[in-house]
């Protein structure tokens, strides 16, 4: 089985980045892969004349596909203008300061060739990076597999750059909540989960790049988009009560974050009321208050 395997890689201000994250799919063992890049830079602006300038080789040679947004419009509308580009039986996501190890692709290909047609997601292992203090890597193993749909709420499962799907599973799912741009991939997760088991490998399979210059959100905007994804799906994470304690202590802790006492201490009130044996939220309630 020689199956296309399409990899979108969203690119946004991080041309220094973007072209070792291309090297890593191009150098994998299996070879039939398209690369899809979407460049959201700004037009004209100076990231997207050095991201042009760098990938000209790759466009000219047509390794690589390239799309070009005429303005930012966030990691969730990048990923979803690949999919729909996406001529694979299998979609990975890759964003463009991370890399794949060499054997990916085929490592997770094994095992959607050796799983029922209803694994949708196969991820794996992946090893963390402090590009600022490289004393600090870590792998991080998979946690959860099978059918994932009552467990996921927070994310159990990882960053976007070692998920692969089937082109199937994407179709079912939809795009991404381009509303997100944070939270978006577990509300994908979330999503997929509903229709499709997950599975994963143990092997690490994705270098994921921790850096001064990574995304940053300030803490107003987590607790909006925790807003908006909680009010999302309420109706449907609001059970089991572990889930919903966890998803409650979180938003507890980002109200705190910004300084609304009381908000915090109710969040982790109903927190604790569905897990009182967990003591760090009394904790936490209680120090909400000072």
């Amino acid at each position: 089985m020689n199956s296309l395997v399409s990899v979108i890689i969203p690119t946004y201000k991080r041309s220094n980045y973007i072209l070792r994250a291309i090297k890593s799919v191009l150098n994998q063992t299996y070879k039939n892969i398209e690369i899809i890049v979407i460049d959201d830079n700004e037009v004209d602006d100076e990231f997207s004349k050095i991201t042009q300038n760098i990938l000209k080789k790759l466009i000219d040679s047509k390794q690589i596909i390239y799309i070009k947004h005429t303005t930012n419009k966030g990691i969730s509308a990048a990923r979803n203008t690949g999919i729909k580009m996406a001529s694979g039986d299998y979609i990975a996501f890759l964003d463009d300061d991370d890399e794949f190890v060499p054997n990916k692709t085929e490592l997770q290909l094994k095992i959607f060739n050796n799983s029922e047609n209803d694994v949708g997601l196969v991820y794996g292992a992946y090893l963390q990076i402090d590009d600022d203090n490289l004393d600090k890597e870590l792998i991080v193993l998979p946690k959860i597999k099978n059918d994932v749909h009552s467990i996921l709420g927070l994310n159990y499962i990882g960053p976007p750059s070692m998920v692969m799907c089937t082109k199937l599973a994407v179709k079912k799912t939809g795009e991404f909540d381009e509303s997100l741009n944070h939270k978006e991939d577990i509300d994908y997760y979330f999503r997929l989960s509903e229709y499709y088991r997950v599975s994963y490998t143990k092997e690490v399979i994705m270098r994921y790049h921790v850096h001064s210059g990574a995304a940053s959100r300030n803490d107003a905007e987590r607790l909006t988009i925790m807003l908006r994804y909680l009010d999302k799906h309420k109706q449907k994470m609001i059970e089991p009560k572990i889930r919903w304690s966890e998803l409650q202590e979180r938003l507890g802790e980002l109200y705190r974050l910004n300084n609304k006492k009381k908000e915090a201490f109710n969040a982790f009130f109903l927190a604790y009321i569905k897990r009182p044996l967990r003591l760090k939220i009394l904790a936490k309630m209680i120090l909400s208050l000072y």
